[in-house]
């Protein structure tokens, strides 16, 4: 297992709950995003400065979208981007984990991790550092971001390039005045519809049962997804659990996977 400090969690609460939306919540869910609202940490296109790259992250695998005209960061992702390497994407890769073993194991494929926590994304870049200056075999090329990445996908990545996306353990965001921060929406898995390519795979995890039966519900409404099936996760192969998985394990407690597979 990679090294990192531990951590604690709480088992969290477990009282969500949903119902299928009405014609006037699924249009409200495409008014809120056209208005940028919901997005972690605010919409970027209001936010002074977030066309900078920080000075921590100048030279090293890390990016934000309004700043991929500093070509020093910008011009290497885009030549990844542009390259024949199956892409995989992780939203809210946390301490990392799972997104570092997939670099060691997969070394031919690109990667890009978002992160919405700044501390979480820099620790990662240090996590990335250490791995490299470790491992005797290559790795992956493994970038990664604190945007939202409902914001920066469509800015991105070009539609049909993703192989394989990764939300894994999201948070729920429990509180009914807090769902419109929720990362999964209609408009968000017509994202995931646009940026998969045909036979790509949607990998989704959660400790959260009615959660994840809130995923299913939106994914296999999409008619761009297959309903869910066991046997697609076999494109996953050997992996390390993440850090919210080990604890799950740890204590007992249950973890709902499902996999969409993109017509």
């Amino acid at each position: 297992m990679l090294p990192y400090a531990p951590a604690a969690f709480s088992q969290g609460r477990m009282d969500f709950s949903w119902e299928a939306l009405t014609a006037a919540e699924r249009a409200q869910a495409y008014a809120d995003w056209k208005a940028g609202r919901g997005l972690i940490g605010g919409d970027p296109l209001r936010r002074p400065g977030s066309h900078l790259l920080p000075g921590w992250g100048i030279d090293l695998p890390f990016f934000r979208t309004l700043a991929l005209a500093d070509t020093r960061n910008g011009a290497t992702l885009q030549a990844f981007l542009d390259s024949a390497r199956p892409l995989e994407v992780e939203i809210g890769f946390g301490r990392g984990d799972f997104l570092l073993d997939r670099a060691r194991r997969h070394p031919e494929r690109l990667l890009v991790g978002y992160e919405t926590k700044t501390k979480a994304t820099r620790l990662m870049l240090d996590r990335i550092e250490r791995l490299s200056a470790a491992e005797t075999l290559p790795l992956a090329p493994l970038w990664v971001s604190d945007d939202d990445a409902r914001f920066s996908l469509p800015r991105v990545v070009a539609a049909g390039r993703v192989a394989i996306f990764h939300v894994l353990f999201p948070d729920p965001w429990w509180k009914n005045e807090h769902k419109v921060r929720r990362l999964f929406s209609p408009p968000f898995v017509d994202l995931l519809a646009t940026c998969l390519q045909a036979g790509g795979l949607l990998h989704f995890k959660s400790d959260v049962q009615a959660y994840g039966e809130l995923v299913r519900y939106l994914v296999e409404q999409h008619p761009a997804f297959s309903p869910h099936n066991p046997a697609a996760a076999e494109q996953i192969g050997t992996a390390a659990p993440t850090h919210r998985e080990q604890w799950c394990q740890r204590h007992g407690k249950p973890v709902w996977t499902y996999s969409f597979t993109r017509r």
